[in-house]
């Protein structure tokens, strides 16, 4: 539905009379409803603003002990919310923000002890935008340390627990968000994605997550940077949920694509995917290339072409030039940030994370890539997977090589190996190897602002989720939604759930 046409049936009123929803019986089936089915719930005049988020509100308050998701209740500010009785098309839902996301007059710790009692005086446009859907805030969602790991657990607000399996991480940096949403607090939650930070959670715990195309947006709070590598969107359980989010806060001041508008549904457009596993000399294990083959093949099934292929931009020495150029300036953010905070080095505030300070001296110890160099690499970059989408639609890979592992596994041994003495360069290089290993196939969509997803795979042999990634290229938002529709259909996903949920 074209962007136009999709706000005139807002405005009318009209547009939940135009799509199927499920009508909730009773309270306890509020928590299987989705933001659209929620939303419709609502304005039917069926359940109150009210009755909706005070059921969550109890969901929350029995299951976060258990999870940990949020680190920050916000009832009080959604109570306010719904006092002033919303009108935008998603009225009354419940939603909650990564804690990264600054909201004014809220708490925001980004994970760190460094801002335990900070509490934002401002926010962004695109949060107000988030706002301006209706959606009623009941809290801050978990992140780890200014959202660098692929794990969420941080040393300020404890480690969150993935639902399938309490004893498994449960992805980060929107660790939270997918945790809430697994466990049916919620439908959907905010996220955002600077490496793989929507896609790693989603595909923990068995959830759609969209990254979407640099320029897709305005204004979402990111400060000047020579490459943003991070966007926002949202983690959910149902794909239209993620479409009509999109629709509801794409564009504003300083978005370069054309909206993508409302996509409603699938389409019978038939595509070309390349299939790769590797990604360098990184493979995946057995259960994740068994679940990237099924995906495959029921793409296959569908009517697409899949094609295997053995090179793809993720071979270039290049890319990885790139990245750690990228990083080492935000890492030197970090250290500038920590010092501004405290007023001593950040080595010696004691508040950053031992695997926090590492990665960000082991970046900035890296020699400077000039910008001009970076901006240089990029276009080479640029220009190899424009030749590459002149041959495929879309681009099907693992989102890890493993399915998310045990909680602890990236740190795990390297504190103790400090303190027996081992060399500091090859304590950083089990950090390094771990992580890079881990989030080998994610972080080329964001330094050359790609849209990419994580759709539901299946399960580990010992049920752990297992999510597989489809990307296309820059501004193809809708096809990878038409595509994510198909699958949601053919694999549905919506009806899989936990044991820790409501």
């Amino acid at each position: 539905m074209e962007r136009r046409n999709f706000f005139k049936a807002l405005a009318a009123g009209s547009f939940y009379l135009s799509i199927p929803t499920a009508r909730a019986a009773t309270k306890k089936d509020l928590a299987n409803l989705d933001m659209i089915d929620t939303a419709a719930e609502v304005s039917s005049g069926r359940v109150s603003m009210f009755e909706i988020n005070k059921a969550a509100m109890d969901r929350i308050d029995a299951l976060n002990p258990h999870i940990n998701a949020l680190v920050t209740k916000t009832y009080d500010y959604g109570v306010r919310q719904i006092a002033k009785n919303p009108t935008g098309p998603l009225a009354g839902v419940p939603y909650m923000l990564k804690d990264l996301n600054s909201l004014a007059g809220v708490r925001t710790t980004r994970g760190s002890r460094l801002f335990t009692s900070h509490t934002s005086s401002r926010q962004s446009p695109y949060t107000d935008n988030i706002l301006s859907s209706g959606v009623i805030i009941l809290g801050k969602t978990n992140t780890p340390e200014f959202g660098l790991m692929p794990t969420t657990e941080p040393v300020a607000n404890g480690a969150t627990r993935n639902p399938w399996n309490l004893g498994y991480s449960c992805g980060g940096s929107s660790g939270g968000a997918a945790a809430a949403v697994a466990s049916r607090m919620i439908a959907a939650a905010q996220a955002s994605d600077g490496g793989g930070s929507i896609r790693f959670p989603a595909a923990a715990c068995h959830l759609f997550g969209l990254k979407p195309s640099r320029g897709r947006f305005g204004d979402q709070g990111y400060e000047n940077q020579l490459v943003s590598l991070s966007i926002k969107h949202a983690i959910s359980r149902t794909v239209r949920d993620s479409a009509f989010m999109l629709a509801l806060t794409e564009n504003g001041p300083g978005a370069t694509l054309s909206p993508v508008g409302y996509v409603e549904g699938p389409t019978n457009k038939k595509r070309k995917f390349a299939l790769s596993m590797n990604a360098g000399n990184v493979s995946p294990d057995y259960d994740t290339r068994r679940s990237v083959q099924k995906v495959a093949q029921r793409l296959e099934g569908l009517g697409h072409e899949v094609e295997v292929v053995n090179s793809t931009p993720h071979d270039s020495p290049l890319f990885q030039d790139l990245f750690a150029g990228l990083w080492a300036q935000g890492a030197a953010r970090l250290l500038d940030v920590a010092e501004r905070v405290t007023g001593v080095p950040a080595a010696q505030s004691g508040l950053l994370e031992f695997a926090t300070l590492k990665m960000i001296e082991f970046y900035v110890d890296k020699p400077i890539i000039e910008d001009a160099r970076i901006k240089e690499i990029l276009g080479d970059l640029e220009n190899q997977m424009e030749t590459f989408y002149r041959s495929y639609d879309g681009w099907i890979s693992p989102m890890s090589p493993i399915p998310s592992p045990p909680l602890g596994y990236f740190t795990e041994g390297l504190e103790e190996g400090l303190a027996k003495g081992t060399q500091e360069d090859k304590i950083m290089q089990m950090l390094f190897d771990r992580m890079a290993g881990f989030t080998a196939y994610t972080p080329i969509n964001n330094a050359l602002g790609r849209p990419a997803m994580s759709v539901p795979g299946g399960f580990s042999r010992s049920g752990i989720p297992i999510g597989v990634q489809i990307a296309a290229n820059t501004g193809q938002e809708a096809l990878l939604l038409d595509i994510a529709y198909q699958l949601e259909s053919d694999m549905p996903w919506i009806g899989d759930k936990p044991q820790m949920s409501a």
